[in-house]
This record gives structure tokens, C-alpha cells and sequence, in this order.
């Protein structure tokens, strides 16, 4: 048996890297020089002004508290703006995540303390009264962010010893039941053969992605800022047809790879790509239009993945072309690029981050943004990304994984701040699923160490599953189903995957409408990453991204969709085998294979008997009788 590898969390006692603490500390130093500046303020200045600003600068709202009183109503009326201006900077920091507008935070702070400075005052109210109680509300302020700091830090000390233990233990767990857990994971005897009700399901992403290329019917239009943009549907979209093409359809192009060529093409659309100008501008100061120039890998690396996952499904290098993948601005700007270039400006971006892997929105980093970036590196340049994977696993150890031993979300690459662990199980399951490709020790370690918050009493505890569909953001755990049954398939965790699937459609049951099935609750991108996890088993992605070039055998090079659906095609053994059913109404249709030898005849047997022979190019048509499942089987015709 093959041994079973899998790393331990490395040695750490610190909450983070040193990338981290670097930047906490200097958030720290300035935040200090600027608490110390408000108190000789507060100190010398005898200016209510002065006082107001200084208080102002300690805390986002906190100048309005200069004059604040629960004696009168002026008093009062201060108290309501230092409440209404936190809150204020509270939405710019939800701004700032959501965007990537660093300017918010600061604009909302710097402009409440000149707004509490220049607000005019009939009285100067210097004690807040309250009931029997003066306090001097002057350093009352001060003395509260410090003793709230000092607790913060406090606490913060308590939860890193706390957090060394959990990885303690989490290693313990490890070494004791990872290996034989591990040895449980396999790739199922699954057919290779789509059912018609798979069919059925793959016709809604077909019927998206083949529409005319201006045209993006049936797709959600949200925000395209956050987990619902329309760029994230299309490389979905891409993913889930690369693999399906991998695994069920290697001998198949036709529609199939039509589709995931619009859908590349779809995101040079500038509808998709123009959100970045105004996150450039607000997040880097930049008034780039470009969307590849710089930190975007939420665009350039899951684009770059899409176009290697086409490549290595198709055999074909349609976008390692000159130009081949080039963004029209309206104004006329044109910025061009292929494969290469992507490639390229990821190995740039790595090299030039502090934290090594790169930023989304300008300034936040996220761990699996990067683990999709990395798998199209090692696709189009497995060297070059050998020359990224040692550093990369450090800084992926050190300052994205916490001491407990999770994926932490996102983390700040201005100041090293990181949103706490939220979205349940999702964001700490879909890393394992890319991250299997360039990094699979770590990919089944934290599948490993997730596994037992997805299981209670062998079955599914629905609490660690976020009810938000990270699709939409409707209320439905479609997208948590289906993303968790993703990750379980490609490491081959064939009991987590049925559950989940299971539970899909007890609570988010299919429904067809002429011929295609949805799930009405579902977002589009929740029915990608299903039919994605559907496609694959154990180590797809792996051996999908590891694909070298294909050498040229014969294939079905196109039939009429929607009226006929390929549910396999495969070339081994010198014969080619094809499935299919009828979309429409049962009747003979035309069937264009491609890549056969010039001037050969080649027989085909199954559900008809006929000889073809291919022309000059290779080519050749037959015309086949399809109701219900037809299985054909071509070899080449031997003379006697």
C-alpha cells in the first residue's frame, strides 16, 4: 500500500509569522505616536477645539464626547454623533473588506475629529454627568483605550497560550488517528459515464456558457466586489466543464470545448473586469484600468487556472497565443495578454509581496485565492513553481494558518490584521481542494484536522455549515454542501462527499424545466462547484493540473446541442467509445469525428454497424439514430 503522507502543523508558539508581527507592530508604533501626541494635546491646549480634535484622533467619534452630558440636551446631542461617527468608521472598515477601500477607514476617522472640532458650542460641557457622578469626560477617553488596549493585549496573550495547546493537540490527533483515517480515503469504482440526470445538470452551465459572448442571461449580476461577482460564476462555469471534459469526456470537444472557451473569452468583457479601476483607485491610489497590472489575483491567478484547466482538459494551447487573452477599455486602451503573461505577473506578484502570496482587493490576502493562483503556476510552469513552493509553504504556514491549526480567512497586508475564522466549514475546505494540486501534504492535513467539526454521530452537523449561500448570499446551505463535497471527492473522503450530497438534495431538492435541472435556491455558483465535485474523484484536480500535453488520438469534434448529449467519450486500447442520449426528440443525427488518419476506414459498432473513411484532414461524419442511451464503439478497420 502506498504510504500515506501528510505533514504535521510546524513548531509555533506565537499567534502569527514574523511578517505579521512586523506589521502589527508597526500599526502599534503609529497608533502610539498619535495616542501620545492627542494626550500633550489634551495636556497644554486649554482650546475646547483642541480637546475635541485630540479626542477625536484616540477614537473615531470620540471628539463629539468633549462636550458630551447626560444633564442636557446639547450634551446628549454629542453623545448621538460620537455614537453615529464610530459606527460610521465601523461601515468604512466593512467597506474596506468588502472593496478594498483602504481610504474609507481613515477618512471616516480624520474627518469625525474635524467635524467634533469645528461644530460650534454654545457651552463648553467639561464633566459628563451622570446621575450623582462628574467624571472629566477630557481623560476619561484616554484612560479607556489604554485600559481596553491593555486588556486586548492581555487577552490576546491568554488566547496564544491557548492556541499552542490546541496545536499541541491538534498534532497529537495527528500522529495518532491521521494515518489510519487517511488509508480510508480512496477513489471510488464510479462510473465514468454521466447519467442523463447528470446531463440534465450539466445543461445549466452549458446553456450559460454557449450563449453569444455579449450576452450573460441566467448568470447573477449582485456586486462584483465580493463572492457573487460574475467573474467567480465564469470560472466556475470553466472549472466544472474542465472536468467533466477530464474525466467523463476526453475524447469529446464540440460544444464542450466551445463553452469553455466563451467563458474565458467572457471575462475580457468589460462589464466583468471595470469594478477594478475603482478598487485600484481607492485601494492602491493607482487610476489603472488594467485588471492583470497588479495585486488582483482574485482575477488574473482564477483566470489563469481557468485557461490551464481548458488547456489541459482540450489538449489545446488556444490562450498561450500572442494577445490571446486582451481586455478592450471603452475609451480605447487596450491591455493585452495570454497565458504567459499570467503567469508571469503571478511568479512578479509572489516575489514583490511581503507575505509572499499576493493580494485580492488591494491590501487583503487570502489563502485560497492563492492556492488557485499557485495550481495554474504549476500547470503552465511546474519548474517555476518549484522555484515558489518552499517559500510559499512558509509564509502559508506562518502567517495563514492559526495556532489552532486553521486557514485564517483573510489577512490585511497593510497592517497584518486578520478577520476572525467565519463562513463555517467552506473557507477552511475549498484551500484543500486546490491545494492538492501544488501543496497535497498540507491539503490533507487540514482536511484532516476539518473532518471531525463536519461529523456528529456519523452524520452531517449542520452547524458547520454556514446557512448563507456564499453564491448570492441568500439563506441556503447550498453552496456549503456542495463545496464541502468538493473538497471530500478530491481527497477521496467518499463518506463526508454522499452525506453531503444527500443532505443537497433533501433541503435544496432539483426541479426540470424543458430538459434542465436547477435547484431553485441554489446560486449558479453553488451548482458549478456541485457539478464540479460531481466530475471528480480522488486527486482530479491533482492529475488535471499535473496534465502534459496530450498527443492527438481521434474524438468527437462536434454534434448539434442541445439535441444530443455526450456522456462519455474516451480513446483507449486504439478504439474510441462514445455515449449518448437525445436532449430534444429521438432521430438520426449527423456525428463529426475528428483526428483520424487521412484516406483510413474505420468501423463502428454498437448500437449501429457502418464503415467511415476519414478525408484528407482527418475528418469524418456518420449519421447515428439516438433515443435514449446509444453506446458506439469506433476502431480503425483492418484490411485483410
Amino acid at each position: 500500500m502506498k504510504p500515506i503522507n501528510f505533514d504535521l502543523l510546524p513548531d509555533r508558539t506565537l499567534f502569527a509569522g514574523k511578517v505579521t508581527q512586523q506589521k502589527l507592530g508597526r500599526l502599534g508604533l503609529y497608533y502610539g505616536i498619535f495616542f501620545l501626541l492627542a494626550c500633550f494635546i489634551l495636556a497644554l491646549c486649554s482650546s475646547s477645539q483642541w480637546h475635541a480634535f485630540a479626542m477625536g484622533i484616540i477614537l473615531p467619534g470620540g471628539g463629539f464626547l468633549a462636550h458630551a452630558s447626560f444633564a442636557n440636551w446639547q450634551g446628549l446631542i454629542h453623545i448621538t454623533l460620537g455614537i453615529f461617527a464610530f459606527g460610521l468608521f465601523i461601515g468604512a472598515l466593512v467597506l474596506w473588506f468588502a472593496t478594498g477601500n483602504a481610504l474609507a477607514p481613515v477618512l471616516s476617522w480624520f474627518l469625525s475629529a474635524v467635524a467634533a472640532t469645528i461644530m460650534p458650542h454654545s457651552t463648553i460641557i467639561n464633566p459628563l454627568i451622570c446621575g450623582r457622578f462628574n467624571v472629566n469626560a477630557t481623560w476619561l477617553l484616554p484612560s479607556s483605550v489604554a485600559l481596553v488596549l491593555l486588556c486586548t493585549l492581555l487577552l490576546a496573550l491568554l488566547k496564544q497560550k491557548h492556541g499552542a495547546k490546541l496545536r499541541l493537540q491538534a498534532n497529537e490527533y495527528l500522529s495518532s488517528a491521521g494515518a489510519n483515517l487517511a488509508s480510508q480515503f480512496h477513489s471510488q469504482d464510479e462510473s465514468i459515464e454521466f447519467t442523463l440526470n447528470d446531463l440534465k445538470q450539466m445543461r445549466f452551465l452549458l446553456d450559460r456558457a454557449l450563449q453569444p459572448l455579449e450576452n450573460f442571461d441566467g448568470l447573477e449580476w449582485i456586486d462584483q466586489f465580493q463572492t457573487s461577482a460574475v467573474r467567480y460564476q465564469l470560472n466556475f462555469l470553466g472549472y466544472a466543464l474542465s472536468m467533466a471534459q477530464a474525466t467523463h469526456l476526453s475524447a469529446f470537444s464540440g460544444y464542450l470545448s466551445e463553452a469553455q472557451h466563451n467563458l474565458i473569452l467572457k471575462q475580457t468583457d468589460y462589464r466583468i473586469w471595470q469594478y477594478w479601476q475603482l478598487e485600484n483607485c481607492w485601494g492602491n491610489l493607482q487610476n489603472s484600468a488594467d485588471p492583470i497590472a497588479r495585486d488582483n489575483i482574485m482575477f488574473t491567478g482564477f483566470c489563469a487556472t481557468q485557461i490551464a484547466l481548458f488547456h489541459a482538459a482540450s489538449g489545446r494551447e488556444d490562450f498561450c497565443q500572442p494577445n490571446s487573452f486582451s481586455f478592450n477599455h471603452p475609451v480605447g486602451e487596450c491591455f493585452a495578454y495570454n497565458q504567459s503573461l499570467l503567469i508571469d505577473k503571478l511568479h512578479s506578484g509572489f516575489k514583490k509581496s511581503d507575505f509572499y502570496l499576493m493580494a485580492c482587493e488591494p491590501n487583503w490576502i487570502y489563502p485560497l485565492c492563492n492556492s488557485i493562483g499557485s495550481a495554474a503556476i504549476k500547470h503552465h510552469n511546474p519548474t517555476l513553481w518549484q522555484q515558489h513552493a518552499t517559500d510559499f509553504t512558509h509564509h502559508l504556514e506562518h502567517e495563514f494558518i492559526d495556532l489552532a491549526g486553521r486557514f485564517i480567512p483573510c489577512r490585511s497586508s497593510y497592517t497584518g490584521l486578520a478577520l476572525p475564522v467565519f463562513g463555517g466549514a467552506l473557507p477552511q475546505a475549498l484551500p484543500c481542494f486546490f491545494l492538492n494540486a501544488t501543496l497535497p501534504t498540507i491539503a490533507l492535513r487540514q482536511w484532516l484536522l476539518l473532518r471531525p467539526t463536519l461529523l456528529k454521530n456519523n452524520q452531517l452537523n449542520r452547524a458547520a455549515f454556514w446557512p448563507i449561500d456564499t453564491g448570492n448570499y441568500g439563506f441556503s446551505r447550498a453552496a456549503a454542501y456542495a463545496g464541502l463535497a468538493l473538497a471530500a471527492k478530491e481527497l477521496g473522503d467518499n463518506e463526508v462527499a454522499k452525506l453531503c450530497f444527500e443532505q443537497l438534495a433533501l433541503e435544496n431538492p432539483s426541479q426540470e424545466i424543458a430538459g434542465v435541472k436547477h435547484r431553485e435556491n441554489a446560486s449558479v455558483w453553488a451548482h458549478c462547484v456541485e457539478f464540479l465535485a460531481k466530475s471528480c474523484s480522488k486527486n482530479s484536480f491533482q492529475q488535471l493540473i499535473g496534465t502534459p500535453k496530450k498527443n492527438k488520438h481521434p474524438i468527437i469534434s462536434h454534434v448539434p446541442y442541445p439535441d444530443v448529449l455526450v456522456a462519455h467519450a474516451s480513446y483507449q486500447r486504439n478504439s474510441l467509445r462514445a455515449v449518448f442520449y437525445n436532449g430534444t426528440d429521438a432521430e438520426k443525427f449527423v456525428i463529426h469525428l475528428a483526428n483520424l488518419l487521412p484516406h483510413r476506414a474505420y468501423l463502428i459498432t454498437g448500437s449501429t454497424e457502418q464503415t467511415i473513411i476519414a478525408n484528407a484532414l482527418g475528418n469524418a461524419t456518420f449519421r447515428l439514430l439516438i433515443n435514449g442511451r446509444t453506446e458506439i464503439l469506433l476502431k480503425q478497420k483492418v484490411t485483410q
